[in-house]
C-alpha cells in the first residue's frame, strides 16, 4: 500500500469510520459507568423482528451508490420500505426490487431536492466529499445539512433527516477532537476541511427546528473497506449519544458495516434519537 492510500485509509478511520475485519461473536463488553447509562443492546434478531412489525416507509437514500449508503437502501428494501436511491448517476444504481427506484438530486439545489424527496417519511444522507478550496463550509456533509434544514424549516410535513455523521465529531470540543486526530490538520488542508465539515453540518442541524438525528460511526468499521464492503456480517449493536461505545479495553468499540445500516434503518422505524446525535458499537 502507497504512503498516499495509508494516510487516506486512516483519515476515512477517523472521519467516518472504516475498516475491514470481521467479528465472531456478540459483544458483552462492559462500559464505563457513564457511558453504560446512555447505552442501549440491539441484536440482529431484535431488529429483525421489529422492522417486521414497522409500517411501511417511504425512504429516500442520498448517496445509495456509495458503500455504506448501498447497504442502507437495500437493507431498507428488504424491509419492506419503499426506496427511492439519490445519486448522481441514477443509472448506475442496479438494485432490483418493485420496491425502489433510482433519481438525481443535486444537494446544492434545495428545489431538486424537494423534488427527489416528494411525500418522504425519512431520508437518510450518506455523502461525503470537500470543494477544491478544502473549507469546511463546502464539504458535502455541511452542504447537505445546510440544504436539508432550507429546505424543511417551517414544514409541518418535513421527513424525519438521518444523517451519517463522522467520528471526529463525538469528542466534546474541537481541541480534542483535533488532538486526537491521527494527522495533522492545518487551516486549508484536505483533512480539516472535511472533519470541520462534519462538525457544520452537527451545528446546523442541532441550530433548527427540522425533526433530524446524525448516526456517528465509531472510528472502526468492520467489514467496510474504500473499495468494496468485505463482510456482512451482523452481531447485534450498542447505542450511546454523549460518547463512543466503549469496549472492555477502554476503547471506542467498532461495528459492523451491516449493523451501521441496521441501525440507521431502525432509527426510520423508530424514531428513538430526534434531535439527538446517536453512536453505534458492538
Amino acid at each position: 500500500m502507497t504512503a498516499f492510500r495509508s494516510y487516506a485509509l486512516l483519515l476515512a478511520l477517523f472521519l467516518a469510520g472504516c475498516s475491514e475485519q470481521p467479528s465472531s461473536a456478540d459483544s458483552t463488553s462492559v462500559e464505563p459507568e457513564s457511558q453504560a447509562a446512555s447505552s442501549s443492546t440491539v441484536d440482529p434478531q431484535a431488529s429483525s423482528r421489529g422492522s417486521e412489525a414497522a409500517a411501511v416507509l417511504n425512504i429516500v437514500v442520498f448517496g445509495a451508490s456509495g458503500k455504506i449508503g448501498g447497504l442502507i437502501t437495500q437493507e431498507s428494501i428488504d424491509r419492506g420500505h419503499k426506496v427511492i436511491g439519490v445519486s448522481r448517476n441514477p443509472e448506475m444504481l442496479a438494485f432490483e426490487a418493485e420496491n425502489f427506484s433510482a433519481m438525481s438530486a443535486d444537494l446544492n439545489d434545495v428545489e431538486s431536492v424537494k423534488k427527489a424527496l416528494g411525500d418522504a417519511d425519512t431520508v437518510i444522507v450518506s455523502v461525503t466529499g470537500i470543494g477544491e478550496d478544502y473549507q469546511p463550509e463546502s464539504s458535502t456533509t455541511a452542504i447537505a445539512a445546510r440544504t436539508m434544514v432550507e429546505a424543511f424549516t417551517g414544514d409541518d410535513n418535513a421527513p424525519y433527516v438521518i444523517q451519517i455523521g463522522g467520528a471526529s465529531t463525538m469528542f466534546e470540543d474541537t481541541e480534542t477532537m483535533l488532538a486526537n486526530f491521527p494527522f495533522p490538520a492545518p487551516e486549508g488542508s484536505r483533512p480539516r476541511g472535511l472533519l470541520f465539515g462534519q462538525v457544520l453540518a452537527l451545528e446546523t442541524y442541532e441550530a433548527s427546528t427540522i425533526p433530524w438525528t446524525v448516526l456517528t460511526p465509531p472510528p472502526v468499521i468492520r467489514g467496510y473497506a474504500p473499495n468494496a464492503i468485505m463482510d456482512l456480517s451482523s452481531v447485534g449493536y450498542r447505542t450511546a449519544t454523549e460518547f463512543f461505545v466503549m469496549g472492555e479495553d477502554g476503547k471506542p468499540s467498532p461495528v459492523m458495516a451491516m449493523d451501521l445500516a441496521k441501525a440507521a434503518v431502525d432509527e426510520a422505524e423508530n424514531k428513538a434519537f430526534v434531535g439527538k446525535r446517536f453512536t453505534v458499537g458492538i
